[in-house]
């Protein structure tokens, strides 16, 4: 089938899907303000100024300045809900289904940045004052200074005193689908999962609900750390359906962690492919996923599938791109969608954003779709 024809099949996919089904999800633990930055490279005026292009030119400065010193100024464009977990919550309500978004909100009431997502959600619990990141946005990428202590307040204990046990249990039972993202920075995941899967998940729903996992760039991480994660993820496996999902550098590095090399193949969506294949198959787990930055793959247990994209050479912004596909493609196999139109999905809620800013509603990516059918 062409792209024009895919693009067509998953819009009519997502139309098919009732207005009035509302899925119910729950996504945390993170939180993050995020300041959205530009770099100065030159000074033109009080209120006028040239933007740095590119890491590179950012890079190159810093080199220069080594044995020396130097001075950026940095301007604050606009600061906005940040934090993988809100991102992908915001995203899902935008899709009109009901979220529970549980993170770092707010010390005591929630934090005027997140006003918005907690008008939205049907639930909204926070654990604690927010984190925040600098986010330097360039036309080649961007480069994140996190400010993380908050993040300590995520644990298991912190869950349980906030919801109480009966609320968290609560919580899961009722919820079709679960996101829990940002493991690298959240230094208390991996106890979080493995204490879910001893004392909270066995025996507490007849069914098996999806399970988001987001990694979130854990090169940061040791491959100690990173196996001990996966390995989790298998004890979470025995009791929900868990959705693995990466970039290219996330599935690039849990390669390498588990001694398997870059599969050497063309296009990047078939090394993508393969190499979701080889993750989902190492482990047990239901689904890989891997979104790059011109296409997709994904794997599952009866098969796989890699297709192109929606690049866009010029976004409007960039942070947040993957919070976006990645709950494109969780609300895509929450309605039911075959595994291909999910991928479409994820890269059209994705390809709106970075186009507009905006986190898309259905109807909106459905007409992104269409329009991509068209061209």
């Amino acid at each position: 089938m062409s792209q024009a024809a895919s693009c067509a099949a998953a819009a009519t996919a997502l139309a098919a899907f009732p207005a009035s089904r509302k899925p119910q999800v729950l996504v945390g633990f993170d939180g993050f303000i995020d300041n959205i930055i530009a770099v100065v490279a030159k000074r033109e005026s009080a209120t006028a100024f040239q933007a740095m292009e590119t890491i590179a030119e950012l890079g190159g400065r810093i080199t220069a300045a080594a044995g020396k010193s130097a001075n950026f100024e940095l301007v604050v464009k606009n600061s906005k809900i940040g934090g993988n977990g809100p991102i992908m919550a915001n995203a899902l309500c935008s899709y009109d289904f009901s979220v529970t978004a549980i993170g770092l909100l707010g010390e005591g009431a929630i934090d005027p940045v997140f006003a918005p997502l907690a008008a939205r959600a049907t639930h909204t619990i926070s654990l604690g004052a927010a984190a925040s990141t600098d986010a330097l946005e360039f036309s080649d990428g961007k480069v994140m200074l996190g400010k993380l202590l908050p993040l300590e307040n995520v644990s298991y204990e912190r869950l349980v005193a906030k919801l109480g046990l009966d609320g968290l249990k609560h919580a899961l039972r009722s919820a079709q689908g679960i996101a829990t993202v940002n493991w690298t920075m959240t230094l208390g995941m991996t106890e979080i999962w493995r204490r879910l899967a001893a004392d909270v998940l066995p025996g507490l729903r007849g069914d098996r609900p999806l399970w988001f996992i987001d990694l979130a760039d854990p090169a940061k991480r040791t491959a100690g750390d990173i196996r001990a994660a996966l390995a989790a993820l298998q004890e979470l496996q025995r009791h929900v359906d868990v959705v693995l999902g990466m970039n290219e550098m996330e599935l690039r590095q849990v390669l390498e962690v588990i001694g398997e090399p870059w599969p050497a193949v063309e296009p990047e969506w078939e090394a993508a492919r393969a190499g979701c294949v080889i993750v989902r198959e190492r482990f047990g787990l239901t689904w890989a996923m891997c979104h790059l930055v011109k296409s997709a793959a994904c794997a599952w247990p009866t098969g796989s599938v890699g297709l192109n994209g929606f690049f866009e050479p010029k976004p409007m912004i960039t942070t947040g791109a993957g919070d976006h596909f990645n709950a494109g493609f969780l609300a895509a196999l929450l309605a039911g969608l075959e595994p291909a139109h999910a991928l479409l999905v994820g890269g059209a809620t994705s390809g709106y954003y970075v186009r507009t800013a905006v986190s898309p509603s259905r109807a909106q990516v459905i007409d992104f779709l269409r329009a991509q059918a068209r061209a």
